[in-house]
């Protein structure tokens, strides 16, 4: 199977790595990896040394690295695999690439995780499994989301790890994690794609609130633990009215699953990681030592993607919207509210522990 990455960021340039290995198989993949506009230092790297900066290994000799100029529509109509590795920020730029080369592959995957807002005034955002299959003309039978608990350096040096891949429909699923599964790279399945790239996204939002209250309540030695938890879980029930509000968009979201899907990989297990470490609980860590949000990301943060910012400026307008009309209820919701009021006016994150519903 010919699979092709774009995006040469760590988790794009990671998840080659189990494709590339599986040279038991009858048919062995062949993985391309192809650099953003940004990536061609990474890519020079890599061809000069097999050595990948940002991951800092040696990157296996099997998969082929080239820049963003040498991927020709040649090179992409004939990929049997298009993943789409890049930030929420390239979105644009692989968009307009693989519809300029009029690209079918048999399977689109996503490592990308973000929202965008919905041209209906005042409704749920639309997650990319939504608007991706219309944007680039294909059946979104062909899509499968890639979610779940997964640090790139990790899964590059083999440490095991679960994730989740969805579709809606469960071969495409099947498809993809047989060409990517290995001993340590293991793979669960579900048809509710929606939920998945909702909880994918909306993890790393949530994240920030979690992530401050890390360093709200300092101890001689270390941090409070208690009301990190306390977070942690609220967390993961606003994930679940959040996604499946979300997934209301989506007349074909798998009714049975939902819950499976937000207290799952993807999204209990995702936000456990991404609490850990990562750009989103960085900007959490500094939100709980005082500073305010406006401030770190014109300074200690600038010039850094912060996901977790981005979808909750996409979502700031409907959430509001909908605890006015009922379909949100504010009392439920205390953690996002407070994450959104942080991001909508730049200031400190303030949360009161009393809100917590009993």
């Amino acid at each position: 199977m010919k699979i092709l990455m774009l995006g040469a960021g760590v988790m794009g340039s990671s998840l080659c790595i189990p494709a590339a290995s599986q040279t038991d198989k009858a048919n062995t993949n062949e993985v391309t990896l192809v650099g953003s506009p940004l990536d061609d230092a990474i890519i020079d790297s890599i061809n000069s040394s097999r050595y990948h900066p940002t991951l800092d290994i040696d990157y296996p000799a099997s998969i082929v690295a080239i820049k963003n100029d040498q991927c020709d529509a040649a090179t992409l109509q004939s990929a049997d695999v298009i993943i789409i590795g890049v930030s929420s920020a390239g979105i644009d730029w692989v968009t307009k690439k693989i519809r300029d080369a009029n690209a079918s592959p048999q399977l689109f995957s996503l490592v990308t995780k973000g929202l965008n807002a919905n041209p209906a005034p005042n409704q749920p955002p639309l997650t990319y499994a939504h608007t991706l299959p219309k944007a680039l003309q294909f059946n979104a039978n062909k899509l499968v989301g890639i979610g779940g608990p997964c640090i790139a350096r990790e899964l590059a040096l083999g440490v095991p790890t679960r994730v989740i891949f969805g579709s809606q429909n469960i071969l495409s699923c099947d498809t993809l994690r047989n060409a990517f599964q290995t001993d340590t790279y293991r793979i669960k399945t579900t048809t509710d794609v929606v939920q998945l790239e909702a909880c994918a996204a909306l993890k790393n939002f949530l994240c920030i609130g979690v992530s401050a209250m890390l360093n709200s309540h300092p101890l001689a030695d270390t941090h409070a633990k208690n009301p990190v938890a306390a977070l942690f879980n609220q967390a993961v029930i606003e994930l679940r009215i959040l996604s499946e509000w979300i997934s209301n968009n989506d007349s074909q979201t798998q009714e049975p699953q939902r819950d499976i899907v937000a207290f799952d990989l993807a999204g209990m297990g995702d936000l456990h990681v991404t609490v850990g470490g990562g750009r989103n609980s960085r900007l959490g860590t500094y939100l709980g030592q005082g500073h305010n949000l406006s401030s770190v990301l014109d300074d200690q943060m600038l010039d850094v993607t912060v996901e977790g910012v981005d979808t909750g400026r996409q979502i700031h307008s409907a959430v509001i919207a909908a605890c006015g009309t009922g379909r949100l209820h504010a009392e439920k919701i205390p953690l996002t509210l407070a994450i959104l009021e942080c991001i909508n006016t730049g200031g400190t994150f303030e949360f009161d522990f009393t809100s917590l519903p009993g």
